[in-house]
């Protein structure tokens, strides 16, 4: 190597990886909040610094180069490690402000999102905050791309070796039906099928059978719960999709579901390795949390739960 070569940037990396992980120039300056021509002169200048061409860019279309793909999983790998030193940093109360961008699910919207929020920005002072929110599956895609530091989402999406996984929550599936009523002949509320909850319903339901006849769908708990309600029907949901929905109590009647070891687990996911011991402090927080805003609740409004629903601590 010549360390005479022209030298190149961590923003030219980082827009690399973008553009290639979003596929057009257009989506990842979208992503990392700048313009296209910023990001397509952030790839020239890169180009031009290695000597080689990594990416064939048209109108019609958009693809790695063979150096281009020699060059992605090094790429990869500095971004991550960059943010592991910058994640030493932060804890050592050594680093200059740094952004942290969380994406939720919805059930944490209401009761623990804005404390979990003020609990971190009193640990780290320095650091930036910010959370969207989105289905689990729309979070590990913003997780993927890079748009995000760390999500909450359930454990059945992102098996795959990339994502570093910690556990906060058991939460078992229970009963929802309208007040006072008579289910023999009573319509059941489902979930969209695209959700990782709907899924796994669905799942549960051909194991037990026989299947309700599909009908009304949605991808919102308060929705669910509202059509549960006008139709005098029933549904199938989670204690904490129940207990994170102020309006759910009033809407609709929980009850135990009866389906022994039915339950999903809420979890934080970052990148493997990416952000140091930062995710799992940030998780211990988010524990102590839903232990104070969600545990204490289930035990007085679903004691019929038991210890069902319980934190999970890191093995």
């Amino acid at each position: 190597m010549d360390y005479n070569d022209p030298p190149f940037t961590f923003r030219a990396v980082q827009n690399f990886v973008a553009a290639v992980e979003a596929q057009s120039v257009t989506r990842a300056a979208h992503r990392l909040g700048t313009s296209p021509s910023s990001v397509s002169q952030q790839l020239t200048s890169l180009e031009a610094a290695l000597g080689a061409r990594l990416i064939e860019r048209s109108a019609r279309q958009f693809r790695l180069t063979r150096a281009g793909a020699l060059f992605l999983d090094p790429a990869k790998a500095l971004l991550d490690n960059i943010g592991a030193a910058k994640a030493k940093l932060v804890l050592a109360d050594q680093a200059p402000p740094l952004n942290l961008r969380f994406a939720s699910i919805e059930e944490l919207d209401a009761t623990v999102t804005a404390p979990w929020l003020l609990k971190l920005a009193d640990r780290f002072p320095k650091a930036a905050l910010s959370l969207t929110g989105g289905a689990s599956h729309e979070n590990h895609d913003a997780l993927s791309s890079r748009a995000v530091d760390m999500t909450l989402a359930v454990d059945t999406v992102a098996k795959v070796d990339w994502v570093e996984r910690h556990p906060i929550l058991r939460d078992p599936f229970i009963l929802v039906t309208a007040k006072g009523a008579d289910l023999t002949n009573s319509p059941m509320i489902r979930y969209e099928l695209e959700l990782a909850i709907g899924r796994q319903i669905e799942a549960q339901l051909r194991r037990t059978g026989p299947v309700p006849a599909r009908g009304f769908a949605f991808s919102t708990n308060q929705a669910l719960f509202a059509m549960t309600a006008e139709l005098g029907g029933w549904a199938i949901t989670t204690a904490l999709a129940y207990l994170g929905t102020p309006l759910a109590r009033d809407l609709v009647d929980a009850k135990p579901l009866h389906i022994p070891r039915f339950s999903r687990r809420l979890e934080l996911h970052s990148r493997a390795g990416a952000l140091g011991d930062l995710p799992r402090i940030i998780a211990g927080d988010l524990r102590t949390c839903i232990a104070d805003r969600i545990i204490t609740d289930a035990a007085a409004r679903l004691g019929f739960l038991g210890d069902d629903m319980k934190i999970i601590q890191e093995s």
